[in-house]
């Protein structure tokens, strides 16, 4: 017994030295690549939306934040969305999970572009520990800002955030 106590210590120990630091993104980081499923099924790149500012939410249909902030996100989308910002969601439903979010989308009239991760690859890269995510990268795919749990996308604070980087892009 005292032998597999040994051992099991020796490994924890070998397995917490040999594991990467974990350090959440901060702001100036470039924000890690990464791929995600369209609704159709089409795979869709992430490194495609560096060039113009961006809102990245990641969620999920049975979180409860994040179904609260949704039409929040969807407004922001709206009132910025003319001036070359977006807001893009990635949901880390299950697979099979399609129907739901469809429904729920639908529901909540959301239109802005959602992809699909139900191997939370997405918040691994992003160093998320709970739901919802999100992030504000600037044209260069550049984080400024990041909200982890429920916040409100409509807060004067935020505006002013997007506003600033719509103002600090070449086109701006």
């Amino acid at each position: 017994m005292k032998r597999c106590v040994v051992v099991l210590v020796a490994a924890l120990a070998w397995v917490a030295c040999n594991m990467p630091d974990f350090k959440p993104l901060q702001p100036g980081d470039k924000v890690p690549a990464f791929t995600a499923a369209t609704l159709d099924g089409e795979e869709f790149d992430g490194s495609s939306l560096v060039g113009a500012p961006y809102m990245l939410n990641i969620w999920a249909t049975w979180c409860a934040p994040c179904r609260h902030e949704m039409p929040a996100l969807q407004e922001l989308h709206d009132t910025f969305s003319e001036q070359g910002f977006q807001v893009v969601g990635v949901s880390v439903d299950d697979r099979g999970s399609r129907a739901t979010m469809l429904e729920f989308l639908d529901e909540l009239d959301i239109d802005f572009p959602i992809y699909h991760d139900p191997s939370w690859e997405i918040s691994d890269k992003y160093g998320l520990l709970g739901l919802p995510g999100t992030f504000l990268m600037d044209a260069e795919g550049r984080l400024v800002r990041r909200w982890t749990g429920g916040f409100d996308p409509m807060a004067e604070g935020v505006q002013d955030e997007v506003r600033k980087v719509l103002a600090d892009t070449p086109e701006g």
